[in-house]
Formats: C-alpha cells, structure tokens, sequence
C-alpha cells in the first residue's frame, strides 16, 4: 500500500484538491468552515451540558475537553461517512481506467484530515492559553495522529468496499455511529464511565480504541494528564489498543480489496 501511495501520491493530491474545491468552492466563507462547523457544534454542547446541565470533569477546564473531543469524533465521522459511497459516486472514473480503487475513500479521509488541521491548531493554542503552555507529551502528537488517521482509513475503505456490494451498509453505519458516539467520552468525562463501571468493565469500555485516540490527543495536549484509568488500566494498553486496531483494521481493508477487487466494476453496474 505504501508503494502504491507513493507511485500514485499526484493522483491523490489531486483527488484531495478536488474533494476540497467541491466541498468549499461556493459557500461565502469557504475554507472557515473547516474549523466553523465544529466550533458551533462545540458551542451548543457547551451551552446544553456545561451551562444548563452544569457537567464538569476533574481533568481541565469543559470547554477544552469538549473542543479535544468533538473535534477529534468530527474527523473520525466525516472521514467516514464521506467515503463510504466514494466508490459508487466515482464509478464512471474507475471503469474508464486502471484505477486503485482504495485511492478513492483514502482521498477522502486525507481531505477531511486537512479539514481537521485548523480545529487542532485551535485547539492548541487555546489549550496553551487557558493552561498556560503544554506539556512534554505534545511530541506525542504526531503518533496520534497516525494512529487516529490508519484508523479511519482502513475502515472507510473496509466501508466503501461493502457499500458497492450492500446499498444497506450506509444506513447501519449511520446507526452504528450514532451508538458509537454515546459510548465514546466526547462530551462527558471518563470519570462518570468508572464510577458506574469498574474493573472488568471499565477495561471492556476503554477497548473502544476511540476511547484510547481521545484520551491520546488529551494528554498530547491539554497538559498532560492521564484521565481516570490510574492503576485500572496501564499506560502501554492506552496506547497499544488503538495502535493494535489500526494495524488489524487497515490489513483486513485491504485483504477485503485483494479479494473483492475483480468484482467491484460489476457491481457498480448494479
């Protein structure tokens, strides 16, 4: 895959602009939404469970927890949700050339994650603002974000692939997202998770590798501190269950491809 990244990395780069150009090309404020978009997401949970609610977590301040959280979910949502029907809308492009299909939802994810760069960078700067610098663990930072990345590829291409063969597969993820969100510490602090659940349980919710990849950003940024999992779960599972789970999920994506590949033009003919 890295070979075939790299010999075909114009192909992406423009597949990528394309996707960008599309998406912002008439709205007024173009690119702002990039990081717009979230920030009024991030404005109305705050309202609702910070000023209504009256919810705080014993980490940082809400607003930087939940800003870590909604902006890492969008990305890991909108990659996916926008390459899941990839192969199907760009099917006249596949069937007129010898095309590498998984390219296609890749390109998406990358735009998306250029989408991302803006919120992080806010995110960063807010965190050293409110917090007075950041920690040691903002080399950290790069790591997640490949792990975070081969995540949500490897499934979006895993996706895409079943979408041609099942039109069905769009609206169970859809459910499955909507699910996942609320089983996922966005907007609530991990801390509510363990004292409802303990031991064997609390393991069972932080095997969510999103659960890890959020937790990651959250101590690559917002000063370093290590959420509610101090002598429940060590350091190296945090870590290791989100990298184990984008290796296993980005080899099986593209075990799916080598086995599917001769038959994905004839069912977009469908």
């Amino acid at each position: 895959m890295i070979k075939e990244i790299f010999l075909k990395r114009d192909l992406i780069r423009e597949l990528v602009m394309k996707e960008l150009r599309v998406r912002y090309s008439r709205p007024v404020l173009g690119f702002a939404w990039a990081f717009l978009s979230p920030l009024f997401l991030v404005g109305i949970f705050y309202v609702v469970f910070s000023l209504i609610l009256q919810v705080r977590t014993k980490e940082c301040p809400f607003i930087l927890y939940l800003m870590s959280g909604v902006f890492t979910w969008r990305f890991f949502q909108d990659g996916l949700m926008g390459s899941v029907t990839s192969l199907l809308d760009n099917k006249n492009l596949i069937r007129e050339s010898n095309f590498t299909h998984y390219l296609l939802p890749l390109s998406i994810v990358l735009a998306n994650g250029i989408n991302f760069l803006p919120s992080l960078i806010l995110l960063i700067i807010s965190a050293s603002l409110i917090l007075k610098g950041l920690p040691l663990f903002i080399l950290w930072l790069p790591l997640v974000l490949t792990v975070h990345l081969m995540v949500t590829i490897g499934l979006s291409i895993f996706f895409s692939l079943l979408y041609v063969r099942w039109r069905d597969i769009k609206y169970v993820l859809e459910v499955f997202l909507s699910i996942l969100f609320y089983l996922t510490p966005v907007f609530y602090s991990i801390y509510l998770v363990k004292d409802v659940f303990s031991g064997f349980l609390f393991s069972v919710y932080v095997a969510n590798p999103l659960v890890g990849i959020l937790n990651l950003y959250r101590v690559s940024i917002l000063k370093g501190f290590y959420p509610a999992i101090q002598g429940d779960v060590p350091v190296a599972i945090l870590v290791g269950i989100p990298a184990a789970f984008a290796l296993i999920v980005l080899s099986s994506a593209l075990w799916v491809y080598k086995k599917f590949k001769n038959h994905i033009n004839d069912y977009l003919s469908y």
